[in-house]
């Protein structure tokens, strides 16, 4: 170990002197013939201790002493530890390519990641799993990472087709056109990125280009009390696919219209809905805005009425359900906003130049 380390330290410190380049190459010699089995030069490993720890020998001579005694320990430790870093770096590297994150655990804790809201994979830190003595349940998760991470490759260089991923209660912001090509997001009601994203294609005027359409997805988080990542998100999405049900005599749906108040919105205080949903709300409370915000857009009190009653039905929880399972098995993203078109996926907030 004690070569490996000495060539790693005298590389290092060849870039800034070249005194210690020559030293650099014996340790290199001395490696090669440590991996073909061979003894290194005898002489060597003196001169490299001479090196490094020789300016010590006048001024601080237990120092020294104590150095030259634990060398190869400090040496072993450094050299797995340069390791352990090396491939800390080469995941986060594969990671960043992959994912667009270089942390799929914590999307949000990695700045290279772009914007987005991130989908917990509910992978525990490895000093997590140490505190909890599951280091054993942590490697097998490790592993099933990285085995899912190489499966992922192949999906950087496919064509995403919106349409596949489209059902039949698909609506689109303006009336659909066959003559233009089709966008499909994936988002999420309490997301503050999908509102940024949201903001970013009305001022590229993006819906006049493409057939927007979209995925409602509630991001999961067994640590809140709700379950997930935004509280009142299921409520809101169970009325998107509700009044899907009941459509308007208007150019733009009825549930496109909700999503616009709820991520461009403000009440009568100026403050943003979206937050008001997210940290202010109860579900009682933000039923109440939602039936306003209806009665508003011209439904009758019927309308209303059958559009709640709906809301709370099996048969959207089964939409709602397949709409997961399309996000989750087929689409697979770990970070929201997700958008693609133009046979191009992002996992991100798009800036306005690229969607024009």
């Amino acid at each position: 170990m004690f070569c490996i380390a000495a060539f790693i330290i005298f590389v290092v410190l060849g870039i800034f002197s070249v005194r210690y380049r020559s030293l650099a190459k014996k340790a290199w010699y001395c490696v090669g013939r440590k991996l073909t089995l061979r003894p290194c030069e005898i002489g060597f490993k003196e001169e490299a201790k001479d090196a490094l720890i020789g300016r010590f020998i006048l001024t601080r001579p237990r120092l020294a002493r104590f150095l030259d005694r634990w060398i190869e320990v400090f040496a072993t430790i450094f050299v797995v530890l340069s390791v352990w870093s090396l491939l800390l770096v080469l995941q986060s590297g594969l990671f960043l390519f992959v994912y667009d994150t270089c942390n799929p655990k914590d999307v949000e804790s990695c700045s290279l990641g772009g914007e987005s809201c991130g989908v917990s994979t509910g992978q525990q830190s490895f000093l997590a799993a140490v505190m909890n003595f599951e280091v054993l349940d942590w490697t097998k998760e490790e592993t099933l990472l990285m085995v899912d991470t190489f499966a992922r490759i192949p999906d950087r260089f496919k064509r995403w087709e919106p349409e596949m991923f489209i059902d039949s209660s698909a609506t689109y912001y303006k009336p659909f056109d066959s003559k233009k090509q089709t966008a499909l997001e994936v988002i999420d009601p309490g997301c503050k990125f999908c509102a940024k994203l949201f903001r970013n294609m009305k001022v590229a005027e993006f819906e006049d280009v493409y057939n927007v359409t979209y995925i409602p997805y509630a991001i999961p988080d067994p640590t809140t009390p709700s379950g997930y990542k935004f509280p009142n998100s299921t409520l809101v999405i169970a009325y998107l696919e509700s009044v899907k049900q009941y459509p308007l005599q208007q150019e733009i749906p009825a549930d496109w219209q909700i999503l616009e108040r709820l991520f461009v919105g403000e009440d009568q205080t100026g403050a943003s809905y979206q937050e008001q949903f997210n940290f202010l709300y109860s579900a009682k409370e933000a039923e109440t805005v939602l039936l306003l915000w209806l009665e508003d857009m011209g439904y009758d009190e019927i309308q209303i009425e059958k559009i709640q009653e709906t809301a709370q039905s099996e048969e959207i929880q089964n939409i709602i359900t397949k709409q997961n399972e399309i996000v989750e098995d087929q689409i697979r993203t770990i970070k929201i906003p997700t958008i693609m078109f133009d046979g191009r996926r992002y996992d991100r907030v798009i800036g306005e130049e690229k969607l024009k």
